[in-house]
């Protein structure tokens, strides 16, 4: 019996049989990650999807995490099949919806309702993002175009891009977006080349007044479709069609991509998201606390926040986590030491994670130079460069904050340090040795 098969028969246990049969039984596994603790559910129309999140989305988490001992993280996606627009077979869906569902399924398909800027939670780590997703949403085309949101998994970046959509169709309603994963436009480009018929293509993807596409750097190596890419660029931007892209990285650091490209992605503003900051962090679980209709004393959500700093989906699934423990457990008031409880694998799990103090003990061993001179203001050769190595590393090996790293060598802002790990990243791509050092010390820190 799979993970997803287990959850079922809990879910059909709580859940009233005719909800259960109209919509969760619909919902299909389209891969369970037991590594990581996701769950990702399908269902052929986005209007079930809005309604399974918005009123089961609470209790399929609970199940889920109860099942699996720790929190899961649950996303929902579109299966291939036609877009049903029958209000009448969806009765919970908001008759609001009925108008967005009228319209051609090929603009706004992949746009979730649920991801708008009044439940986007920002502080100083997205907020130049926020600032701008903000803008383009009120005037596509008009300033930033393209823009590049870059940055660790989970940290908002897809959110931002849905709600300058969802945005643009609360402006006009009859713009054509259309917003998608990388691999469903590989998918799309794949099934043209094989039919040997691009109209369909050209026309989803070239007849637009807005396109959105997440985690570009899979494209990497891909020369055939990152030239396609780049004629719809062509066609859209200047136009003033608005254009953004997400990306695990920056634009300079993407693998295998055409230069040309590159220069496109760099030409509009480039912005980049980072792990939440405590107080946003906490502003984060109170938000989606009073979402779930679940009290959530200050003092838990700042346990919570203190011990989990890696992205919003993390906080997202420690807070599910508790909000079952306190519910299958008929808590009345969840506490710190039952937060602590019911959280006890991932707190484990984070204690045991590098620290910024190690990194830098490591790397001054390993380069011959005192600790003080890693804290220092000294700009010699032989301690600056040990210096941006360490950097380098706290930012790819832990979860702190470009703030936070700043802040541990002595008290340097974000950009000396952002400027530090870019001078890295480009630096070890072209020296050998440099490459060889750094490599030598990621695994002596991990074992």
């Amino acid at each position: 019996m799979n993970f997803w098969e287990q959850c079922l028969i809990q879910l059909a246990g709580i859940i009233k049989q005719p909800d259960f049969d109209r919509w969760i039984k619909t919902l299909v596994c389209i891969s369970w990650d037991e590594k990581n603790r996701s769950l990702v559910l399908g269902h052929k129309t986005l209007q079930a999807i809005d309604t399974i999140e918005a009123h089961f989305n609470t209790i399929i988490t609970s199940v889920a995490s109860s099942i699996a001992h720790d929190a899961v993280t649950v996303q929902y996606l579109q299966t291939e099949g036609s877009i049903e627009p029958a209000q009448a077979q969806l009765k919970l869906v908001p008759k609001t919806a009925e108008q967005k569902v009228t319209r051609d399924p090929i603009y706004a398909s992949g746009l979730r309702s649920q991801l708008t800027f009044e439940n986007f939670v920002a502080g100083s780590s997205n907020q130049l993002a926020y600032v701008a997703a903000q803008n383009i949403g009120n005037n596509p085309g008009k300033t930033y175009n393209p823009l590049f949101i870059y940055g660790g998994v989970g940290l908002g970046k897809t959110h931002l891009m849905h709600a300058v959509g969802n945005q643009m169709l609360t402006n006009t309603p009859d713009a054509r977006v259309l917003c998608v994963g990388t691999q469903t436009f590989i998918n799309d480009f794949t099934t043209a080349v094989r039919e040997n018929n691009y109209a369909p293509f050209d026309h989803k993807y070239q007849n637009l007044d807005a396109l959105f596409i997440d985690d570009i750097q899979y494209l990497g190596g891909k020369k055939q479709i990152q030239q396609k890419l780049f004629e719809i660029f062509e066609k859209l931007v200047p136009h003033g069609k608005q254009i953004i892209f997400t990306s695990d990285t920056y634009a300079q650091s993407l693998k295998d991509m055409d230069e040309r490209l590159i220069s496109r992605f760099t030409s509009g503003l480039s912005v980049e998201v980072e792990p939440p900051e405590l107080e946003t962090r906490v502003a984060i679980l109170q938000k989606k606390s009073f979402a779930q209709h679940f009290d959530l004393p200050d003092d838990v959500a700042y346990f919570i926040a203190r011990h989990l700093k890696s992205n919003v989906r993390e906080l997202e699934g420690a807070l599910n986590c508790v909000i079952a423990f306190a519910r299958f457990s008929k808590e009345e008031r969840v506490t710190v030491e039952k937060a602590r409880e019911a959280l006890q694998g991932m707190l484990v799990a984070s204690t045991a994670q590098l620290t910024v103090e190690r990194i830098q003990g490591a790397v001054a061993e390993y380069f011959q130079i005192s600790l003080a001179e890693m804290y220092s203001k000294t700009r010699v050769k032989k301690v600056a460069v040990p210096r941006q190595i360490a950097m380098y590393l706290c930012k790819e090996l832990t979860k702190s904050s470009l703030a936070e790293i700043g802040d541990r060598f002595g008290k340097r802002d974000h950009t000396t340090v952002l400027h530090g790990i870019k001078k890295i990243t480009d630096a070890r791509a072209k020296d050998k040795e440099l490459n060889y050092q750094i490599h030598v010390l990621e695994q002596m820190l991990k074992n």
